[in-house]
C-alpha cells in the first residue's frame, strides 16, 4: 500500500462519516421543514442567518459553535421520534470523528456561502425537498472521493 493510499484513508472516513450523517439530517429536513410552526420557522431562519454571517468570516470555531447547535435545533423540530433518536445517537456517536470541523482545509467556504443560503430560503418557503438536498449538499453528499 503506498503512503498516498495510506494517507488518504482518515479523510475517506470523514467523507464517509460526513456523508452518512448528511443522509439522515437530510430526512430530518425534509420531514421537520413542511410542518414548522411561524416561531420555530423564524428561529431556524435567524440560525441559518447566523451561521451565513460566520461563513463570511471564514472562522471555523465560529462556524463550528452556530452550526451544530442548528442542527440539533433541527432534529429537536422533527415530528419523527425514530429520526430523531438516530439522529441524536449517530451525533453522538460520530461527534468525536467529526471534530474535524476545525480543519479549514476541510471547510468549502465558497460552497456554504451558496448552500447555508439555499437552506435559508428553502426553511423560509417551507421547500422541504430544497431543504433535504442543501442539507445533503453541506454534508458532502456531493463530495468525491480522490
Amino acid at each position: 500500500m503506498s503512503a498516498d493510499s495510506a494517507d488518504s484513508r482518515p479523510r475517506h472516513r470523514r467523507i464517509h462519516l460526513f456523508q452518512t450523517l448528511g443522509a439522515l439530517l437530510g430526512g430530518v429536513t425534509r420531514v421537520t421543514v413542511p410542518v414548522l410552526g411561524d416561531a420555530d420557522r423564524a428561529a431556524l431562519i435567524a440560525e441559518l442567518d447566523e451561521v451565513s454571517r460566520v461563513i463570511g468570516l471564514q472562522d471555523p470555531v465560529a462556524y463550528a459553535e452556530r452550526s451544530w447547535p442548528l442542527m440539533d435545533h433541527l432534529v429537536a423540530l422533527c415530528p419523527n421520534r425514530i429520526l430523531v433518536t438516530t439522529a441524536r445517537d449517530a451525533l453522538a456517536l460520530l461527534s468525536p470523528q467529526l471534530e474535524v470541523t476545525a480543519d479549514t482545509d476541510w471547510l468549502d467556504w465558497p460552497s456554504l456561502a451558496v448552500d447555508f443560503p439555499i437552506l435559508r430560503d428553502a426553511v423560509a418557503e417551507g421547500d422541504a425537498i430544497a431543504a433535504e438536498l442543501a442539507v445533503e449538499r453541506l454534508w458532502g453528499m456531493a463530495a468525491t472521493l480522490p
